[in-house]
């Protein structure tokens, strides 16, 4: 849901959740992405929703 929401994100070299919150480094090949969104649905879409049976 945070994914959703817009609450967990990357900038610069790091992943932002809301549980961190000086975030988490990414990689080396990771870093540098710019500021992106993981709420469009090609995210978080592989993960179970909770109460979904698939």
């Amino acid at each position: 849901m945070a994914m959703i929401s817009g609450r967990i994100h990357l900038e610069g070299d790091r992943l932002h959740l809301p549980a961190v919150a000086e975030g988490i480094f990414l990689p080396p090949t990771l870093r540098g992405i710019q500021q992106t969104s993981l709420s469009h649905p090609y995210f978080w879409s592989a993960f179970t929703m909770i109460g979904n049976p698939w």
